[in-house]
């Protein structure tokens, strides 16, 4: 490998507490970064972009995508490359970029979330209904709630071509890889040493990264796709397996969006799976993906693969 990393010699758990704090020193410093850049690229003080201002000014919007665009590549991306070379010695090897996905594998995680998608939306539906036990607080949660829907229908609304690369490369691209080297590619590594249990490994990740997002009534559906994005990475030994299934998970709803914008679409995305179109429709898309989840695990060896003690696997 070369020369050994500055950080090697870590315990898991001291490289989990060294990666939180630096995602979050890096992470707020390039969201000030991009708010700087914002205020002086479109005419706004900075105080104006840092809140959440009014997103019928195409400038505002333009704006605070430049922030988001900047403030995931500073969190994920940038520090993710920094963890590999300071735990493993080299930029790349961290996270398994070097191990092969093949085509059907691909196009089983493609259908994988494709199928998937009205479970996630009636799981999305209970979790709408849950309360708060505290009024005060559950009135907080539900405002943060409407504030983010408002954020997202802002950014992907678009009637442009361009507008859609530009809404691809930030929530599709951008996100998909960003998130997935933290998350699958390096906290879930890290816990697995910690815990020595993979699949409460796996759980504990999930749920850091729908907390993470900070909104309680979307909880549960992002919990569940951030357990599918775990044991993607866990059996198939690639970071290429999450990282593609965040990316057309994404990537669904930035077109749908986009035809939405241009009449062309209806509410029938985020419906589908939910109570006007029965609940049994969840239960087939939930069998469905894991009919689609047992070939790919054929296809990679990923049981076979897995079949050693859970602790031995965070240094895979």
């Amino acid at each position: 490998m070369g020369k050994r990393a500055l950080l090697a010699g870590m315990r898991p758990a001291e490289k989990f507490l060294f990666t939180v704090v630096i995602l979050f020193i890096v992470g707020l410093a390039f969201q000030f970064l991009g708010a700087f850049l914002a205020a002086w690229i479109y005419g706004f003080r900075v105080s104006e972009v840092l809140t959440l201002g009014s997103f019928d000014d195409p400038r505002y919007v333009a704006a605070s995508k430049l922030i988001q665009i900047l403030g995931a590549t500073g969190t994920f991306i940038i520090p993710a490359f920094l963890f590999s070379y300071l735990f493993e010695g080299d930029l790349f090897s961290y996270y398994q970029f070097g191990n092969p996905a093949r085509s059907l594998p691909l196009l089983l995680v493609i259908a994988m979330m494709i199928s998937v998608v009205p479970f996630i939306n009636y799981l999305a539906e209970i979790n709408l209904k849950m309360e708060f036990p505290i009024r005060g607080v559950d009135n907080f949660l539900r405002m943060l709630e409407d504030d983010a829907e408002e954020i997202m229908r802002a950014f992907t609304t678009t009637r442009t071509f361009w507008g859609l690369l530009v809404n691809l490369l930030m929530i599709g691209v951008i996100a998909a890889v960003g998130e997935e080297l933290i998350f699958r590619g390096l906290l879930q590594r890290l816990m697995i040493g910690m815990v020595k249990n993979a699949h409460v490994a796996i759980l504990i990740t999930a749920f850091l990264f729908s907390a993470f997002h900070f909104q309680f009534f979307s909880f549960l559906p992002r919990f569940a796709l951030g357990i599918i994005l775990g044991y993607l990475m866990y059996y198939g030994r690639s970071i290429w397996f999450p990282i593609l299934a965040h990316f057309v998970n994404n990537t669904m709803g930035v077109i749908y969006y986009y035809f939405y914008a241009r009449g062309s679409a209806d509410d029938m995305l985020e419906e589908i799976g939910t109570s006007s179109m029965m609940p049994m429709a969840a239960v087939i898309s939930l069998l469905s993906f894991a009919f689609f989840f047992v070939l790919w695990s054929y296809q990679t060896g990923g049981f076979s693969n897995r079949s050693l003690p859970h602790g031995k696997t965070e240094i895979d």
